[in-house]
């Protein structure tokens, strides 16, 4: 076990990364080395070639995000409620610093061996650990800072027909539009159904593109955010993706579907993710709608739990460094099993800006408001239904 640090270590590391980040750029995260980073912008070596494996197979790389929030209502146990990830007041911290070491497949007409492994440290770790004995005891946490390994996996390309490839161990999952790596998403803060999403799986993925516009996944997996808490707890997990590269229009729908639901293994989770998406020039539409289902919730008193959503994505690209966006969410709490709050619904506008003033920064500044209908209030140490919130954060790419 690793002996924790003192907070001041961790809320230092917080502010060198955003000081860093008021002269530096960054593009969209990558997964190979091949991206323009940090370490390439200054030196002409990136972090592969650093560590002595440049030619090979494998690529090395990562990404650090600060970022800090301020909540008009200046609750006094600094939380921001039920908003995750960036849910505390007034605090500048260090939301992920993520190293990978990868080698991706080859997709040919051979069979490809290669894999990935994440590391993760920072407030969003909170979020990301698997129940079990994966990565909850590799440090003993120290204020809201942890250590997670989000993705250990290997993965198999075999040239059957157009091509199957199968990933094979501990990995994000393919449920729904946010993701845990900071730098995918538009906005620094998530919503209310990212939260109610599974973020990571256990066990076996099998991809297969059927044409130039239609794929599928299929996989068994040990549930929603579980490693090995009940080894007999399995679910399935699957996807069917469609795009159309001339209309700039795509669809998917996944859904994850069995036993494992954290330390809940026996309670039959249901969960689906439709996503809808429209390129039209420089704008960007997605719409998204989320359920899940969990029987015999009896830690609430029901027999079966429900949530649902809309989340509705509207952005445009000014340019090459600049991005407008604004995000609408209604998140229903059929049975107050998700926040605990009771029966109610979480509404949240968020309007956000993408600058990149190079080509490895990422800077998020954003405004948000959430209110709720029911009759616990989630707010301000469950003083308010309405919130505002404004926050920033910068990710950059080594």
């Amino acid at each position: 076990m690793i002996p924790p640090a003192p907070t001041c270590y961790y809320k230092l590391l917080g502010i060198l990364s955003i000081c860093s980040l008021s002269t530096i750029a960054f593009p969209v995260l990558a997964d190979t080395a091949t991206a323009s980073g940090l370490i390439a912008e200054y030196t002409d070596k990136n972090t592969t070639d650093w560590l002595g494996l440049k030619g090979s197979a494998w690529s090395v790389g990562g990404w650090a995000t600060g970022g800090i929030g301020y909540n008009a209502d200046n609750p006094g146990n600094h939380t921001n409620g039920p908003v995750n990830m960036t849910d505390r007041n007034s605090e500048l911290n260090l939301y992920q610093l993520n190293v990978y070491l990868e080698k991706a497949v080859t997709k040919s007409t051979h069979w490809d061996i290669g894999g990935r492994v994440d590391y993760l440290f920072g407030t969003d770790t909170r979020y990301t650990q698997a129940a079990g004995d994966w990565d909850t005891h590799l440090m003993k946490p120290d204020s809201y800072y942890n250590m997670a390994i989000p993705q250990a996996y290997a993965e198999i390309y075999a040239p059957i027909g157009n091509g199957l490839s199968a990933k094979i161990g501990h990995f994000y999952t393919i449920i729904g539009y946010e993701s845990v790596p900071s730098g995918l998403n538009f906005f620094s803060s998530h919503t209310y159904s990212f939260k109610s999403s599974p973020f990571t799986t256990t066990g076996a993925l099998f991809n297969y593109t059927i044409n130039n516009q239609w794929s599928i996944n299929l996989g068994a997996v040990k549930g929603m955010d579980n490693f090995d808490l009940n080894p007999a707890a399995w679910a399935q997990m699957s996807s069917i993706n469609w795009a159309n590269a001339n209309t700039g229009t795509s669809l998917s729908f996944s859904i994850m579907q069995g036993n494992g639901y954290q330390n809940m293994p026996n309670n039959d989770l249901e969960y689906y993710s439709a996503i809808f998406q429209q390129q039209f020039g420089k704008w960007l539409y997605v719409l998204q709608h989320d359920r899940g289902t969990l029987n015999h919730a009896a830690n609430n008193g029901q027999s079966t739990a429900a949530w649902y959503s809309i989340v509705n994505y509207l952005t445009y690209q000014l340019n090459d460094n600049l991005g407008l966006g604004v995000r609408g969410e209604w998140f229903r709490d059929q049975s107050g099993f998700r926040y605990g709050y009771g029966e109610s619904s979480l509404y949240d506008v968020t309007a956000g800006i993408n600058w990149k003033p190079k080509s490895w920064l990422l800077i998020r500044p954003e405004a948000r408001y959430d209110w709720a209908i029911g009759s616990i209030a989630p707010f301000d140490s469950g003083h308010q239904f309405s919130q505002v919130l404004l926050g920033m954060d910068a990710v950059v790419q080594f």
